[in-house]
């Protein structure tokens, strides 16, 4: 593949190193059920690696790349020659704990499983860890290995890390069984349910997923002259990268999402209001494409409706005064709804130094309007 000329070297920028070309074997792949992300299993003559390759084959693209064992002899040093050349390096003999003359694998006992943020994956061997390449894995640390020890170069030891991961891995595995299923009968209906106990029969149901997966609707209604848009199944996923930025509980409690917007009658006539429905449903992409998260005071920007740079997102378990539809938990975990609410440039440029408490503290309305866009300014 050549990618370790960029991923790893330290090589002599003036030197021009002649590249041996050793054709490679792919043991097994597999791509993420919702990012764009392919997993896969390369063997050279040396080494066998695990890799995620992120947005493959375009100009964003990058390798995520974790040792899984030497099937060569080590060296005790890293070969820094063969990295220039573009070959997966062996791993160090201190840091390997097999054999130094490397073992084999075979690649029918190997599967590849995702968790089910679907930005990392594990490597199992005959239903045990071989590697794992979780979310976190950035910075001079590239993932676990079953055969590494300690903070290796090229992988960590799994040791301690490996019943926590484990389970993880396998309710992984259990929730895309689940999701492979007819599932979404059952979360249509429970989401109907929810949203016709908040506003009444509903009034339109748009399906949103181009028939792909994950199955997804924006479902509207009116409740007190009130116009709701609400979407239902993107809160089946979770959301990536959520667990580097929260603590483990509050992760879990924040990484199921359906997105809320609600408007005056006036502005259901108008062009607006169909580009703000239209917006909503490219945004339910938004985690998944761009492998981050969302949540309460985060920004995002948005043209649909002139004037109105940006929208900002309340969660409505952090305001509990905010009139919402009330969800059952799903799968064990609570579904955050979070209400779309239209921001002028100036009050987003506000937002750019300020935090979002600042910006809430300016309403001067009663809060449970907070949310309703009539096409004023709400803060500034």
């Amino acid at each position: 593949m050549g990618i370790f000329k960029k991923l790893f070297t330290k090589q002599n920028e003036n030197k021009s190193v002649e590249v041996e070309k050793v054709e490679n074997k792919i043991l097994i792949e597999s791509w993420s059920p919702v990012c764009n992300i392919q997993a896969f299993v390369e063997k050279s003559q040396t080494t066998i690696y695990f890799y995620l390759w992120f947005n493959p084959g375009s100009e964003n693209s990058t390798i995520k790349p974790c040792w899984g064992c030497n099937i060569f002899k080590g060296e005790k040093d890293i070969d820094y020659k063969a990295m220039d050349n573009g070959a997966a390096p062996t791993m160090p003999l201190e840091y390997c704990s097999h054999s130094n003359e490397g073992i084999d694998i075979d690649e029918n006992d190997l599967s590849i499983i995702w968790f089910e943020e679907g930005d990392a994956a594990a490597l199992i061997e005959n239903n045990k860890l071989l590697a794992v390449i979780p979310g976190w894995a950035e910075n001079g640390f590239y993932g676990y290995s079953r055969y590494a020890i300690g903070t290796a170069p090229f992988a960590w030891e799994l040791t301690e890390a490996e019943d926590s991961l484990y389970k993880r891995v396998m309710k992984s595995k259990k929730y895309w069984e689940y999701l492979n299923e007819d599932y979404f009968k059952d979360v249509q209906a429970m989401h109907l349910s929810v949203l016709e106990n908040f506003f009444g029969k509903h009034e339109k149901y748009y399906a949103i997923d181009n028939n792909e997966f994950p199955s997804k609707a924006l479902i509207t209604g009116t409740k007190n002259n009130v116009n709701y848009a609400f979407t239902a199944g993107v809160s089946v996923l979770c959301q990536p990268k959520i667990e580097q930025f929260l603590e483990d509980g509050e992760a879990e409690k924040n990484r199921r999402i359906e997105l809320g917007f609600a408007c005056c009658e006036d502005f259901k006539n108008n062009d607006g209001y169909m580009k703000m429905l239209s917006y909503i449903s490219g945004q339910t992409n938004l985690p998944w494409q761009e492998i981050t998260w969302i949540g309460n005071g985060h920004t995002i920007p948005c043209n649909a409706i002139s004037n109105f740079e940006a929208v900002l997102l309340i969660n409505n378990n952090l305001f509990p005064k905010i009139n919402s539809p009330k969800y059952d938990n799903f799968m064990e975990e609570r579904i955050n709804l979070l209400w779309i609410i239209r921001i002028t440039r100036e009050e987003y440029n506000y937002l750019q130094d300020n935090d979002v408490d600042k910006l809430l503290k300016k309403y001067n309305g009663n809060l449970e309007d907070m949310i309703i866009f009539d096409e004023n300014a709400k803060f500034i």
